[in-house]
């Protein structure tokens, strides 16, 4: 008899791929692909127009607390744009199956997984940007 052990995902592999958030703090339409080599490319779409294209990298960082009947992991997600630029905030973050929240300065955002990619209609009206800062419109993040 043969048994197989599915060994459980990383929390990066968990993170790695294409979301939609479905529940911002801002009338926004915000997608975000983290890569496995943690690179992100950040799609939001603030009013009407085009969606604008932020790049660049992101760190996991994993936080452990030992209580008196167990121990608890806590990760945050923090990240760098490509002109230098740090987010505007550290996010503790958790994954269950394909929901993700993102949690900073008492604020949830939730975001789901997209199983076909970023739509073709929010790629077709992409405008990247050079440089997060001093722009009409600040990335999300």
């Amino acid at each position: 008899m043969l048994t197989s052990c599915e060994k459980p995902k990383s929390v990066a592999e968990q993170l790695a791929g294409d979301w939609h958030c479905s529940s911002s703090a801002i009338d926004a339409e915000i997608y975000a692909t983290f890569n496995a080599d943690k690179t992100f490319v950040l799609y939001q779409q603030i009013g009407e127009g085009a969606f604008r294209v932020y790049n660049g990298t992101y760190e996991i960082k994993t936080n452990v607390t030992a209580g008196e009947e167990s121990v608890a992991s806590q990760h945050t997600l923090t990240g760098t744009y490509n002109d230098g630029k740090t987010w505007g905030a550290e996010y503790a973050f958790a994954i269950t199956e394909d929901v993700m929240t993102m949690t900073a300065g008492g604020i949830t955002e939730t975001y789901e997984r997209v199983a076909g990619g970023i739509p073709e209609e929010v790629l077709a009206s992409c405008v990247t940007v050079v440089k997060s800062e001093g722009d009409l419109e600040v990335p999300f993040l």
